[in-house]
């Protein structure tokens, strides 16, 4: 198994739920699981054709559940993506609370910035792990991950600034998570 690139942002508990909504998808995941690598293996497991078998495969791979290896021309699952989905969502939407902020993501992104306080800061809070404590970053580099998040990345930014979560020199050209 391998382990999901700390870069990438996770999918979401809906988008899992999503990807294997699908039977195809379902049985290519425990084929993975059971020890398949490759596609004959999880067409022979599964009992899929290998078309289907490669089409399953290729929808974990592009979800971030599975990872495909060029070089060996294998597929793994990836360890850390259902951790990393339910953290996400718990520090989202809090345990049980059902406070609405995980509406805010769909697919490892934000749909918009939330205009209730509280919900916009659980959101936000989500989006300033994306920035190491202690590292300086330029406006450029600032506003590349901030587009990862968004693509209005100046109004996260400014988000992020607003809400204290990150500091901006005074000529703004430098940022630091507080």
């Amino acid at each position: 198994m391998n382990t999901a690139p700390t870069e990438d942002h996770s999918p979401s508990c809906r988008d899992l739920v999503g990807l294997l909504a699908q039977t195809d998808r379902r049985a290519a995941y425990a084929a993975l699981a059971l020890g398949a690598t490759s596609v004959a293996e999880v067409a022979e497991l599964t009992k899929l054709r290998p078309p289907a078998a490669a089409a399953a495969l290729q929808k974990l791979t592009d979800g971030r559940i599975a990872a495909f290896d060029s070089e060996k021309r294998t597929y793994t699952l990836l360890d850390d993506t259902f951790r990393l989905a339910v953290q996400a969502e718990v520090r989202v939407s809090g345990r049980g609370s059902g406070d609405g902020a995980g509406s805010y993501f769909r697919r490892g992104r934000l749909t918009s910035i939330p205009g209730k306080a509280e919900v916009r800061s659980r959101v936000l809070a989500v989006v300033k792990d994306s920035f190491e404590p202690g590292v300086t970053y330029s406006e450029a580099k600032v506003n590349a991950i901030c587009g990862e998040w968004l693509d209005d990345w100046v109004s996260l930014r400014r988000a992020l600034v607003d809400e204290g979560l990150l500091r901006r020199n005074e000529s703004g050209t430098t940022y630091e998570r507080v």
